[in-house]
């Protein structure tokens, strides 16, 4: 991210001239209106703020198409921020300065970075604090609302979470898996073709290189976004009929298409998997040395030539040799970690290695690095709580209320697009 503020603060410089022309133009941004939502206005100030950050966060628009389907969605999701404000405030729900800025310094914390340097990126991106405040307070004042209207209707009897650990026992050994959702809702006949050509440029993006939580925090329409569309860990009994098939047929990190559903659309990302009530590999702790070696001038020959020679190893005694049998500019300890804390690549490389075996060549910039496990210790097997498991259900189900919630408020809205 340092580097990346760094990145920036030249390209803000370069912008600097320009500074004039930009205030006229969002003077008058404020000034026009976009849509009206039961007497409180959205101006296009407001969405042009707005989809400069998902821009910033999901990659560029290609064509004009692109960035008027994108004007739509933006319209539409702070009509929906509207709405939930406008709920908590019928339900007599204050949502204080004090909690927007906790959740807001939260943010910049998860980030690795300062609530400071948090608002300045946020500026370089064209984006401000403002914005990403009034967001912040429509997602905490929804989270009130669903809490204080459905959830004291939402009863999670000891029969069913019994039902779920004696599946869960039934299923020991069977695969696991954790499940990254975005779902665009589709509230009529007339939305569908919208909301999938929206589907469509997302998994694009991802598929390009935006992050997928980024893209379900800003994008989807189901509690998980707020976490970045992780749905946790889910049996196969458990998955959502609606996307179980596509599910089982990705391969760990891959992308789905967009999978139309009675309601609205899914695209779905398979982020890892396991065995039930069997220990994370994730979890795995592992000891590590790392050999570094220079690209040459045919690193498809010379990858071939490292993984012959790595594959000789046979004990972390024989690293020092193998370094310098392999031209290595450098060799060390990367002492223990956990192998879900890993890059993927790094990660995917040394996952099925015993104690003793060095890695295949893992290409990083202009080194090839290969990696020795010296270390290796399971996690111990942890079985869910009864808390643990109604809390999981609690969560499935409030979801699916909260979509209907939030349907019935637009439908009830008067709703005036400009």
């Amino acid at each position: 991210m340092t580097s990346r503020i760094n990145t920036l603060a030249g390209i803000l410089l370069l912008l600097a001239g320009a500074a004039g022309t930009a205030y006229a133009q969002s003077q008058s941004d404020v000034q026009r209106i976009v849509a009206v939502v039961n007497d409180e206005l959205i101006s296009e100030y407001d969405v042009k703020e707005r989809m400069q950050l998902i821009t910033s966060t999901t990659g560029a628009l290609r064509n004009q198409e692109e960035y008027d389907q994108l004007r739509k969605t933006v319209v539409q999701l702070l009509v929906d921020e509207k709405l939930q404000l406008q709920e908590a405030k019928e339900q007599k729900i204050n949502i204080t300065d004090a909690e927007v800025q906790a959740r807001f310094n939260e943010m910049a914390a998860r980030n690795n970075i300062s609530a400071a340097q948090f608002t300045q990126e946020l500026s370089r991106m064209g984006a401000s604090k403002d914005m990403i405040m009034r967001q912040v307070k429509a997602g905490l004042a929804w989270e009130e609302v669903i809490n204080a209207r459905l959830r004291p209707f939402l009863a999670i009897g000891d029969s069913e979470v019994t039902a779920y650990l004696d599946n869960l026992k039934n299923n020991k050994g069977q695969p696991e898996y954790r499940i990254g959702e975005i779902f665009l809702a589709v509230d009529s006949p007339d939305k569908d073709a919208e909301a999938r050509q929206t589907a469509d440029r997302l998994v694009r993006q991802i598929r390009e290189g935006a992050e997928f939580g980024a893209v379900a925090r800003q994008f989807s329409d189901v509690a998980t976004g707020a976490v970045g569309g992780d749905t946790g860990w889910v049996i196969g009994d458990h998955i959502n009929p609606d996307i179980k098939s596509t599910v089982l047929k990705l391969q760990e990190g891959q992308v789905s298409d967009p999978i139309r559903t009675t309601a609205g659309y899914y695209i779905v990302t398979l982020a890892d998997q396991r065995q039930v009530l069997s220990a994370d590999p994730d979890d795995t702790q592992i000891e590590l040395q790392q050999i570094i070696v220079k690209t040459g001038a045919d690193p498809a020959a010379q990858s071939q030539r490292l993984a012959a020679q790595a594959a000789t190893l046979k004990e972390c005694s024989g690293v020092p040799q193998l370094a310098s049998t392999m031209g290595a500019t450098d060799t060390g300890s990367l002492g223990t970690v956990r192998l879900g804390d890993l890059p993927p690549p790094v990660k995917k490389a040394i996952r099925p290695l015993d104690v003793g075996q060095a890695s295949e060549p893992v290409r990083t910039g202009t080194d090839f690095r290969v990696l020795v496990v010296c270390g290796k210790k399971t996690a111990d097997v942890k079985e869910p709580s009864p808390a643990e498991i109604e809390d999981f259900l609690s969560n499935q189900r409030l979801a699916m209320m909260a979509r209907r919630y939030l349907r019935d408020l637009r439908r009830d809205a008067i709703i005036d697009y400009k």
